[in-house]
Formats: structure tokens, C-alpha cells, sequence
């Protein structure tokens, strides 16, 4: 087989292969939490808890080892659910997540391991929800939540294991930066519109 048919070959597994991944759909019922680092967990909102209502896109650049991924973020909040929706830079549809309270639905990019659509919404938790909710929703020895006008800091035992500094004391308002130290990983966040409804 010539390197040419070879090349044509993959890309038609490869695109058959996210085909199928963003018509499929993985559910996990009745999420209770999720691991944000070793030994620290994130409890996730009851729906009664989700009584805000908002739309926010945001621009985002994943930076992880020497490598980036950029792509931009749909986040729909009613009351009662959370759903997030990944785009790459020509509108596609990279990945879908939807979460009620009792279950956690993802599709396309994330859907292959369920694991990844639960740091997406850990991600957003943990960068633009109320301190104070985070400090009562967060399980592990010694942990602590410290926060200042631009900066939220989330330790263990007196080991800074992510950080996130704002542009703005709004959260949702300009750029924001999440490092976490443990996974090694930085999602440079810039929220391009924040509409209430």
C-alpha cells in the first residue's frame, strides 16, 4: 500500500471514528462528586441549587506538557441544570455536556471517557462559582479555599494545588487563568459575552 492510500486510509478511520463518537452519547447517573486532585473531591450542586439563570461564551486555550488546544466554550445555566458546549475555531461541535443534578451526559470529544466531561465542569465550578459555596462543597484533609479580588488560591494542607488569578473581581467578567499544579495542566479563559435571562 502506497503512503498516500495509507494517509487516506487513517483519515477516513480517524473521521469515521469521531463520527460515531459525536452521535453517541455516555451517561453517569446520580454523579455525587469528582475528583479534583488526589484525595480532594468536588461535591457536586443538588438542581436545587442551580437556580441562577445565564449565558456565557467563553475563548479558551488548553495548554498541557508543550502542547495547546484552542476552542470556545458554550455555558448554559437554568435553573436546575448546567449544560457546556465545546466548539473548534470553524464552529464544529467538539463536545457536549449536560448535567441535572442526577446525571451527567456527554457526547463527542469528552463522551469516550466520562471522566474528561467531569473535569470540564469541575473546571468551570471550581473557576467561577462562589467561593464560599466551594469551601462548603470541597472534601479532603485540610483543605482550603482563599480568595482575593483576582486571585482564587485551592490548597491541601498548606500545598497550592490550583490557582486561578482574574482579570476582573467579577469572575466571569474579562480573562482568567487556571494552573493546576498537580495535573499539569493551564486553561487560559477569556469570556467573550455574559448575558443574564
Amino acid at each position: 500500500m502506497s503512503i498516500e492510500k495509507l494517509r487516506i486510509t487513517l483519515v477516513t478511520i480517524l473521521t469515521a471514528a469521531l463520527l460515531a463518537a459525536c452521535g453517541s452519547v455516555a451517561v453517569r447517573k446520580q454523579p455525587q462528586q469528582i475528583m479534583i486532585a488526589s484525595d480532594v473531591y468536588l461535591l457536586l450542586p443538588r438542581a436545587s441549587e442551580l437556580t441562577e439563570s445565564f449565558n456565557a461564551t467563553q475563548a479558551i486555550v488548553a495548554e498541557y506538557e508543550d502542547r495547546s488546544y484552542s476552542f470556545e466554550a458554550h455555558i448554559e445555566v437554568r435553573p436546575g441544570s448546567i449544560t457546556i458546549v465545546g466548539l473548534n475555531a470553524l464552529g464544529g461541535a467538539l463536545f457536549s455536556i449536560s448535567f441535572d443534578g442526577m446525571e451527567l451526559r456527554a457526547s463527542g470529544a469528552v463522551e469516550a471517557q466520562v471522566n474528561n466531561a467531569e473535569y470540564v465542569l469541575a473546571d468551570v465550578l471550581l473557576a467561577h462559582w462562589d467561593p464560599a459555596w466551594l469551601s462548603d462543597r470541597l472534601d479532603g484533609a485540610s483543605i482550603e479555599v482563599s480568595q482575593s479580588s483576582s486571585d482564587r488560591f485551592i490548597s491541601r494542607q498548606d500545598e497550592l494545588i490550583i490557582g486561578i488569578s482574574y482579570e476582573s473581581a467579577d469572575p466571569w467578567g474579562g480573562k482568567a487563568t487556571l494552573t493546576h499544579l498537580e495535573r499539569g495542566y493551564v486553561l487560559n479563559i477569556r469570556t467573550v459575552e455574559y448575558t443574564t435571562s
